[in-house]
């Protein structure tokens, strides 16, 4: 698969807090050379997981499990995360289920003498400023196998999308292996990676 090597941009540190619209029509199923949009979630239409801070690890693993998901978006313990209609959230990091499963729980738990269950999301949420984002511009030239042999080379299995400044969406491994039909959870020799689009500012 060839890739225009002249669409460059960069990826960043997350510093946006708002969700812009882009209307999208989702195919059932895609392919590896498909446009990356068609396997990507437009937070205008599905609105973000969301919990707050100070939340217990447990509450959030939980409603992980029950929802389905694998990553939740943590805001300030100010915000209102009930809210359907406002989609101006401030956000301070995420945490995934490998966050609360991993070793770090267990670690700060001996450092500090403290039990699992009094561990709270801001203790092993990734910040803000470390979260890596990607430009929508970017997005709209990139296909399915870029996203996720990115997803493979980041040793992550969620991209955020920013828009003028403006948390815009998601992808996910588990929602794109749905789109394809099939686990994507081995590397990829059929495409290239972002960093053909993208690269490291600095």
């Amino acid at each position: 698969m060839q890739v225009d090597d002249s669409h460059h941009r960069h990826y960043r540190s997350l510093s946006a807090a708002d969700f812009s619209e882009c209307p999208l029509q989702l195919p059932e199923l895609v392919q590896m050379d498909d446009l990356a949009t068609h396997v990507f979630t437009d937070f205008t239409h599905n609105r973000p997981a969301v919990i707050k801070s100070h939340t217990s690890i447990d509450v959030a693993m939980k409603l992980m499990t029950d929802s389905g998901i694998h990553l939740l978006l943590v805001i300030d313990d100010t915000e209102d995360d009930t809210s359907t209609s406002d989609l101006m959230v401030t956000v301070k990091g995420q945490i995934s289920s490998c966050d609360i499963l991993g070793d770090l729980p267990v670690k700060l738990a001996q450092e500090n003498g403290i039990k699992h269950s009094e561990m709270t999301v801001s203790m092993v949420m990734t910040p803000r400023k470390d979260i890596k984002v990607v430009d929508w511009s970017t997005i709209k030239v990139a296909k399915v196998g870029h996203i996720i042999n990115t997803m493979h080379e980041w040793d992550c299995c969620h991209i955020l999308v920013v828009d003028d400044g403006k948390l815009h969406g998601i992808f996910s491994m588990n929602e794109i292996s749905k789109h394809l039909g099939h686990n994507e959870s081995e590397p990829l020799v059929c495409a290239h990676s972002l960093a053909e689009l993208v690269h490291t500012i600095g």
